[in-house]
């Protein structure tokens, strides 16, 4: 007797929340991998010569929709799948014209598109924050007129926080809208202007962060398991400075997020995917920030550590249509990772001090150093990472008390904006 052949699955790569690496070891037994790449797409090209020493790599740079299609369709894959937001659009395109399942073309404008994501979760009753079309300052001003303050502004499409803002008044609003808006960061044109949805401090507890996101396995439209991911709270204006599992919520209000992310799910039509959804902890309730299509980042490395669950594997087998193993969302003590990120007033990075002494801290299991004295930062690119440091506590005060030692002690210098 033969083994059979390992399904094939078409990764459709680029920046996103699952380096190649991680898609290659979480896929060995499983399936057969073919990264789809496209060098114009963000983080391509500096990576396609290795990923084709180490995998099979469909090349589609330069391609029309139909050439695309025909490349991908001679790899012969049996699913398709992408980990990068800047990827949902050309992967449900070339999944429609390959025949292959995926996220259909309405989910996946909802899933991309913030306005339009917002008017179905209102009309499906599910959540209800305003939210309007903004492509110049003045536009902005506009609908906060109508929406009052504070509001926040960021891109019709996009992620990682980037060139998005919390504002508090108009004056506050002609001051920095013009760098926001100005295309410098990203190339966003198009922006909406959303209710500002402020957090109840005392939800997740004092010190932690007012918002978490939600892991979920969704089956044929039916949300199988879903686990919650604590935060640490916000940088300067909605930058994400840690995550770790499990949460600090209780179990009632844990549920009660559940509840309201698989409501979420349900009203952007999504069938067979991982789904990372982000929730705001408010004196009112939970509220949805948004819903994406894909695996979170951060938490895709965070639970393998946790709880020995892949969400990466979950999803190759959701996109296979296998039904996925139950996961056990079971953790011991506490995982976490912290990032170290510049203040909004740094405009060049000129020193990083304290990597070995972090590294040599009890709890501490990894340091990666993301950047050099010299690297230009702006804060309005969003994720733009120093540092990221892994770690393990024993349980949340422990947690909280070696985060604080990593913040005293991995100290970065800047030369700030004249």
């Amino acid at each position: 007797m033969t083994d059979q052949p390992l399904p094939r699955v078409a990764v459709v790569y680029a920046d996103g929340s699952v380096g190649p690496g991680t898609v290659l070891a979480d896929a060995e037994g499983l399936c057969e991998v073919i990264f789809v790449c496209d060098a114009a797409r963000p983080g391509v090209a500096p990576l396609l010569r290795g990923l084709r020493r180490r995998s099979t790599v469909c090349d589609i740079t330069g391609l029309s929709p139909d050439e695309a299609a025909a490349a991908v369709s001679r790899e012969a894959p049996e699913a398709i799948v992408t980990f990068s937001e800047y990827c949902l659009g050309l992967t449900a395109e070339l999944a429609e014209r390959l025949g292959l399942p995926y996220h259909g073309a309405e989910t996946t404008r909802l899933l991309t598109d913030k306005l339009a994501q917002r008017a179905a979760l209102a009309a499906a009753g599910v959540d209800a924050t305003g939210c309007r079309l903004a492509d110049s300052p003045e536009q902005v001003l506009e609908a906060a007129a109508e929406l009052g303050y504070p509001i926040v502004v960021k891109p019709r499409t996009g992620a990682g926080s980037r060139n998005t803002v919390r504002l508090d008044s108009a004056e506050q609003a002609v001051r920095e809208l013009p760098a926001v808006m100005s295309g410098d960061i990203g190339q966003d044109r198009v922006f909406v202007v959303e209710e500002c949805l402020v957090g109840d401090p005392s939800a997740a507890g004092e010190g932690w962060g007012d918002y978490v996101s939600v892991e979920g396995l969704v089956y044929r439209g039916e949300v199988l398991a879903s686990c919650v991911s604590g935060k640490l709270p916000l940088a300067e204006p909605f930058r994400e400075t840690g995550f770790f599992l499990p949460s600090t919520l209780s179990p009632a209000l844990a549920e009660e997020v559940r509840t309201l992310a698989a409501a979420a799910v349900r009203a952007l039509g999504i069938r067979d995917s991982v789904t990372h959804t982000e929730v705001k902890l408010t004196p009112a309730g939970p509220r949805i920030i948004e819903v994406n299509g894909r695996v979170g980042g951060h938490v895709v490395d965070l639970l393998p550590r946790a709880s020995k669950d892949s969400l990466v594997r979950f999803a190759l087998d959701l996109a296979l249509g296998r039904r996925p193993a139950d996961p056990s969302f079971d953790f011991s003590g506490v995982t976490f990772e912290w990032v170290l990120l510049p203040p909004v007033e740094a405009r060049e990075l000129t020193g990083l001090d304290g990597v070995d002494e972090v590294r040599a801290l009890d709890g501490i299991t990894a340091v990666d150093v993301l950047a050099r004295p010299g690297q230009p930062v702006d804060w309005r690119i969003g994720n733009q990472m120093l540092g990221l440091v892994h770690g393990h506590a024993p349980d949340h005060t422990g947690m909280r008390n070696l985060v604080g030692q990593v913040a005293r002690t991995f100290v970065a210098t800047y030369r700030n904006a004249v």
